[in-house]
């Protein structure tokens, strides 16, 4: 959304450039949406993971309260929540790339409609991959098991 507020800002600021002008700009709309999503995606990976160890772990040295409050948080996860970034990313690089035929339609010819078509494509499969990567990360965590893990720091 960043990335689309900037464009379109520097479009209407009167610099003499015209959205016409820079309109491929927005091909990389998908690709920083994919930053984004990957990087809020890892830190909410590293809280969950933190969250899971101190709340599970028999050493740990995290208070009775800290252990219920993972508990809770675990079993009563937003449903909502992780479609989010998903959703907004497929949505600009829809917008976009609704934009961009619209300019570009008339000059199309095969070989463009080829290419456009397979960045559309792989754009929406690699944010669509990215969430399921990310959601089979946060149920492999919520199933931590300590006992399944090995302590090299025991001795056995």
């Amino acid at each position: 959304m960043a990335f689309v507020t900037v464009l379109f800002t520097v479009s209407s600021i009167n610099a003499e450039i015209q959205i016409a002008e820079i309109y491929w700009l927005l091909y990389f709309i998908p690709l920083v949406a994919i930053c984004y999503d990957s990087y809020i995606m890892s830190a909410d990976a590293r809280v969950k993971k933190i969250g899971a160890f101190l709340g599970r772990h028999p050493d740990s040295v995290a208070g009775v309260v800290e252990k219920q409050w993972e508990h809770f948080s675990t079993r009563y996860r937003s449903a909502f929540a992780p479609f989010t970034d998903m959703f907004l990313s497929i949505l600009v690089t829809i917008a976009a790339a609704i934009y961009l035929y619209s300019q570009q339609h008339s000059v199309f010819n095969e070989g463009i409609k080829l290419l456009f078509a397979s960045w559309l494509v792989v754009s929406l499969t690699v944010i669509t991959g990215l969430w399921l990567k990310h959601r089979g990360l946060i149920k492999q965590i919520d199933s931590y098991d300590p006992s399944s893990i090995v302590n090299p720091l025991r001795s056995t």
